[in-house]
């Protein structure tokens, strides 16, 4: 299984965009009012630095993934502690993402249909091509990403006529940068989730332009969530948007050009559903696979059945969407995102340099 550099540039796009719209506008309104776009714009560095110490950590062992060089920088039963923890995190945000997915979808376009048929129906399709290897997931991104770039296009056109750039004054909200700072978090934790990257490095063959694929495919990401939110802001104001659940969902439903282009709610879940797909599927390979090499099983297919069945029980286990989108983001945003995402990646890299550089030759003098 081997990947390029230009599919893991559209990996990471399609993997952040999707979900980042959906759930993470309305939060950041609520927080940040009229600085929404700064917020956007600082929660895109701050997942470029996590994106950026992640790269670089698995580039000190090009190779290995995650799995296999955690244990050679702090110790095999630490190392391996470690791994363990990350594995059940990686095993519950999929699972969430998964409810979260099929609870927009039930609300959305099938309110009849049970949630767990949306659910297991959505999980299968992905179990059916992580099976075939994670290069499958990385060929579906190469059209999936395009596709939503071209529904985002086709939403801005059509919303041309109903955008107000008086609307973004002030850029600044009042109270001044602790709104904006506050606002920033939610986006940023979620887009910060490249830190996945550790576990695809392995699998590029040429690694050299890895780092700068790996932080365009992140950066193009943050670009389309700051005309995302900038457009939204343009449209409905600072206000408005804090108070709906899904804003871009809002929005698409009020497109209408000449009574005749209506409805175009249908691109942005079918654009969404495919985003899902792909962010759903490094879930459960890099699970699946990471398991595998941490108990030593030679296929890693078959342990991909047991973690779907754990991914599955996860995304059920939910009463209602307050704790999928209330109560996981709140710990997502608070516990993991700054321990996870930022705190573990940034010492395993010091960590590692200086192990690196302990073992380098000295060079006698002449």
């Amino acid at each position: 299984m081997k990947l390029t550099n230009y599919q893991l540039f559209w990996l990471l796009f399609s993997m952040e965009a999707g979900m980042t719209i959906m759930l993470t506008l309305g939060p950041t309104f609520q927080a940040a009012r009229q600085g929404a776009p700064l917020a956007m714009l600082l929660a895109g560095a701050v997942s470029l630095l996590a994106t950026y110490i992640a790269a670089k950590l698995s580039l000190l062992y090009p190779e290995d993934t995650f799995v296999e060089y955690v244990p050679k920088i702090i110790g095999q039963w630490l190392g391996k502690t470690l791994v363990f923890v990350y594995l059940l995190l990686w095993i519950a945000v999929g699972g969430i993402v998964l409810r979260e997915y099929a609870d927009f979808v039930h609300m959305a376009l099938f309110d009849k249909t049970p949630l767990w048929a949306i659910i297991l129906f959505m999980l299968i399709v992905i179990l059916y091509a992580v099976h075939g290897g994670i290069h499958i997931v990385a060929r579906c991104s190469e059209i999936i990403g395009p596709i939503v770039v071209f529904n985002i296009i086709l939403f801005r056109i059509f919303s041309l006529k109903d955008l107000h750039l008086d609307r973004l004054l002030p850029l600044l909200p009042s109270d001044g940068w602790m709104p904006v700072l506050s606002g920033s978090a939610p986006a940023a934790s979620y887009m910060s989730e490249s830190v996945m990257i550790v576990m695809l490095i392995a699998f590029i063959g040429n690694k050299k332009k890895t780092l700068s694929s790996g932080l365009w495919g992140v950066g193009f990401a943050a670009i389309v969530l700051l005309n995302v939110i900038i457009d939204t802001m343009m449209m409905l104001g600072s206000t408005v948007p804090a108070m709906l659940q899904y804003p871009v969902y809002s929005i698409s439903q009020y497109i209408s050009v000449m009574e005749f282009v209506q409805n175009l709610d249908i691109f942005l879940v079918v654009g969404m559903s495919f985003t899902v797909f792909v962010k759903i599927g490094l879930y459960l390979f890099m699970t699946s696979y990471g398991t595998a090499q941490l108990f030593g099983i030679r296929n890693w297919r078959r342990v991909l059945w047991a973690v779907s069945m754990l991914v599955l029980a996860v995304a059920l286990f939910p009463r209602n969407a307050d704790e999928t989108q209330v109560v996981f983001p709140l710990f997502w945003k608070n516990i993991v995102f700054p321990i996870f995402l930022f705190a573990v990646p940034f010492l395993l890299w010091m960590i590692g340099s200086a192990r690196k550089r302990m073992k380098r030759p000295v060079r006698p003098h002449a």
